[in-house]
């Protein structure tokens, strides 16, 4: 048995079902959910969106020069564009998703259009440890990068597995900026998923 059948079966066998959430985001998946994010009822791209372009110079600021943003579960960087119009002399982008062809797709795409990134697509389940490529330029911290609210999705044990891994990938003079959603009506919930 694969590793992957193993973990799901053991989800499965829970009194509380659940199902990985990267076992979603193959090919297919990860278009499926780009098209979910346009719809109205799902509230959280605007709110995302908002965000970013509110905060974004701040956030530019705390990552400041010579950085190197590792983005876990990028998709389509959407998000990340509006980040990378404010970054300055970055070492590297590390777009890291668990969908190959989405992942490369999306990364040539950023090369286009911030031709002055270096950008290190990584493809991997950043659930675990994975190995960061070098950048020409080393960096003078790593700042693991995780917008919207996918950490919510993770039951409170998995989460806290994520948050080392990601501090792991950091490093000890790292930093860490990430998403989350406040806690909303129920229905509003229900509207979105």
């Amino acid at each position: 048995m694969t590793e992957a059948m193993i973990e799901i079966i053991r989800g499965l066998s829970r009194s509380r079902k659940t199902i990985s959430p990267k076992y979603f985001y193959d090919e297919r998946g990860s278009r499926l959910f780009e098209e979910i994010t346009e719809l109205p009822e799902y509230y959280l791209t605007d709110a995302e969106f908002e965000i970013m372009r509110e905060y974004v110079d701040e956030m530019a600021a705390l990552i400041g020069p010579q950085a190197s943003l590792i983005e876990f579960g990028s998709g389509s960087s959407l998000k990340t564009r509006i980040l990378l119009e404010h970054l300055n002399e970055l070492a590297a982008y590390v777009p890291v998703d668990i969908s190959e062809d989405h992942l490369y797709e999306s990364a040539m795409n950023i090369r286009r259009e911030f031709p002055d990134t270096p950008v290190h697509p990584v493809v991997a389940d950043f659930t675990k440890a994975f190995d960061l490529p070098t950048p020409a330029i080393m960096p003078v911290k790593n700042v693991v990068y995780f917008p919207g609210s996918t950490i919510g999705n993770f039951e409170h044990d998995k989460a806290v597995e994520l948050l080392r891994v990601m501090h792991g990938e950091a490093g000890e003079n790292g930093a860490l900026l990430i998403g989350v959603d406040l806690q909303k009506d129920p229905r509003i919930i229900d509207r979105a998923y």
